[in-house]
């Protein structure tokens, strides 16, 4: 793969991976829904993937990846955030 394709490949499953905030947001699921809280995981944790390998492309590229690290930093914190609240729906649904 070359480095332009990688690059726009990473862009264009990061513009895909909104989609489904977009969902979650057009239920307005404030209720803590096992399904609502299990898909905001999922979908926190894709992100999470997409900057992992942006930062990795950055990396293999030889450029300095801190911006891809510093949105790596704040979607693994979305992704911790988001497993505590499936695991609290889970809880409450039992």
């Amino acid at each position: 793969m070359t480095t332009g394709s990688r690059a726009e490949t990473i862009e264009e499953m990061s513009e895909l991976a909104e989609a489904p905030f977009d969902i979650i947001e057009e239920e307005n699921a404030d209720v803590p829904d096992i399904r609502h809280a299990v898909v905001e995981a999922l979908a926190h944790q894709n992100l999470y993937n997409i900057e992992m390998a942006a930062a990795l492309s950055a990396l293999s590229e030889g450029r300095r990846p801190e911006a891809e690290l510093d949105s790596l930093v704040l979607n693994m914190k979305a992704v911790h955030k988001s497993l505590v609240k499936a695991i609290s729906a889970w809880n409450d649904a039992d």
